[in-house]
Parts: C-alpha cells; structure tokens; sequence
C-alpha cells in the first residue's frame, strides 16, 4: 500500500499561490512513482481565491493566531484571519479524512510555514496557521524550502 503524503497544493504543481503560480517541489516525480499526493491549499480552502493580495502576520505568527493575539493581513490592509482560521480547520478535517502518514508544508507561506514566515513586514523565526493546527497531530510535517 502507498504511503499517504498530505502537500501544499502549489508545491504538487498546482497554480494555487497568492499570484496564480505553483512553486513545484524538485522531488515530485520520485515521491509520486512510491506514494499518493494529497494536494491541499488551505488558503484556498479558507475561502481566498486565487490571484489575492499576499499576507502577513500582525502581532505575531499563527500560534499567536490561534490564540487570539495575532492577526494575518493582507497588502491592501484587509484582515483576513477568519480566512486563514478556517482554511487550517479544513485542512485538519482532510487531514482527519485521509490520515497521511508525512505531510511537505511550503516555507514561508502565513498557512504553511514551520520555521519562518513574514511578521510585521520582515521574515522572521515563526510558524503558519495551519501548520501550527496541524503541529498538535502528531504527524511529521517537513518543511520545503523553495525558490
């Protein structure tokens, strides 16, 4: 049986980023030959569509977010935390549906990133909404470093 892999849609070659473009992972073809991909965009999920005004965070990253400390806002200064709330929910709902066994989250992205994401108008050490949503299920999440 093929291990299950849940991946930002963008990174699976989907033109689902902020400016309608994909951010391919290097490694696809060889990760889809043994396993099946699970493409999700919680972005897209949480109700934004695509092309949309790129975000950051406000107060700190999505953990503060969750917490109710933070916000994510988009370049127009538009709040769009409620989105980002809802698409991370979902993708934990997919990811209760599924069950994958590894999860590849974008670095960077205010949904996906582990390790470091735009706060306050500068990348900084911190993490994305849904990835810090989907941090509490135990499941290995690795980070993608891309372009």
């Amino acid at each position: 049986m093929k291990q299950r892999i849940l991946m930002s849609a963008c990174l699976a070659g989907l033109q689902t980023r902020y400016d309608g473009s994909s951010d391919l992972f290097p490694g696809l073809t060889d990760l889809s030959k043994q396993n099946l991909i699970i493409p999700v965009c919680p972005e897209i999920l949480g109700g934004l569509g695509i092309p949309r005004s790129p975000c950051r965070f406000s107060g700190g990253d999505g953990k503060k977010v969750l917490e109710g400390r933070a916000r994510v806002i988009d370049r127009d200064g538009i709040d769009r935390t409620s989105a980002f709330v809802k698409g991370a929910k979902e993708t934990l709902r997919v990811v209760e549906m599924v069950s994958p066994q590894i999860i590849y989250f974008r670095e960077g992205s205010p949904s996906c990133g582990l390790h470091r994401v735009d706060m306050d108008g500068e990348r900084q050490q911190g993490c994305g909404v849904t990835a810090a949503v989907l941090e509490r299920t135990g499941i290995p999440i690795v980070s993608v470093e891309t372009t």
